[in-house]
């Protein structure tokens, strides 16, 4: 007979405090005991059955609770990563001065969307900084704070294109998507833990499990991108903003592919092509007019 204890934890087949990091310590640790020595393949159609059935029991059991799901991190320890992520940022990257006019660009387009939307119920806590790289690039971090790359700044053209990106990330908090990323890593790392214990994977192969998981946390989903464009057009909209703005967004970003410089956040992205389509479908749905669009100006 042989025993395997399992621990939701960043280590594999490890019980211990690291589950208290990985804020699941509710869960307690799992020990199935594997009878003989017989055909691995049975074991492993077993283990996923349990496997199922724990993280099912685990999620059913939570439902009570303040988050449905067990794996998911509550609201305000969304909050407190966000911020302890966003100080290590400002510490490591080159963030530009709150004077520079760039900063206060990004800061009046932020408030001008957060003042359309009820935050009062909600622990989020936007900021609003802009990172001094040529990399066209632009991240929302969970709980509020948000990141503008001036490589990004340098190839918008009006405000409504940043209200578009910004509206967009800004969307990403809203809907919690990094939380429900972070919890589906955590019940794949469950079964893929459980099942290398069981199998007496080597460290190597135990490691390229854990890589996958740390790779797939840092995007989101093609459909929750489409949420994030959604929720950044009517953002953008409430806020007085031509939606032209965030379809010329994509439009720059396809010349930029043609031209073989797609920015490296755009790769797991819907097509930009559909995605120009989809959101002129929607203005076309609102039926409504927009006003011009106001070119970039960086004073107030």
């Amino acid at each position: 007979m042989r025993e395997v204890y399992y621990c939701p934890s960043r280590t594999y087949g490890a019980c211990g405090s690291r589950a208290q990091s990985a804020n699941l310590a509710s869960l307690s640790c799992v020990h199935i005991q594997v009878w003989g020595n017989g055909n691995r393949g049975v074991i492993v159609q077993l283990i996923m059955k349990y496997i199922t059935a724990f993280v099912l029991a685990v999620s059913v059991g939570a439902a009570g609770t303040a988050h449905a799901d067990a794996f998911k991190p509550s609201r305000s320890k969304q909050v407190e990563l966000g911020m302890q992520a966003a100080d290590q940022i400002r510490k490591k990257q080159h963030v530009l001065p709150d004077y520079d006019q760039r900063v206060r660009l990004v800061r009046r387009v932020g408030s001008r969307l957060l003042r359309t939307m009820d935050t009062h119920n909600l622990p989020w806590k936007f900021s609003f900084d802009v990172i001094d790289s040529k990399e066209v690039n632009a991240f929302a971090l969970p709980g509020g704070p948000t990141f503008i790359y001036t490589g990004l700044l340098d190839k918008l053209e009006t405000e409504d294109e940043l209200a578009g990106v910004m509206g967009h990330e800004m969307t990403h908090v809203f809907k919690e998507h990094w939380a429900q990323q972070y919890a589906s890593t955590q019940k794949r790392e469950l079964g893929i833990g459980l099942l290398l214990g069981v199998l007496h994977a080597n460290s190597a192969f135990q490691n390229l499990g854990s890589l996958v998981d740390v790779l797939e946390q840092t995007k989101y989903s093609r459909s929750e991108e489409s949420q994030a464009d959604e929720g950044g057009f009517q953002k953008m909209t409430a806020a007085g903003y031509n939606p032209e703005g965030m379809a010329d967004v994509f439009r720059m970003f396809e010349r930029q592919k043609q031209g073989g410089s797609s920015p490296a956040f755009l790769a797991d992205h819907p097509s930009d092509a559909s995605r120009v389509l989809r959101i002129e479908g929607m203005i076309h749905t609102s039926n409504r007019s927009y006003p011009p669009q106001t070119p970039l100006r960086m004073t107030e």
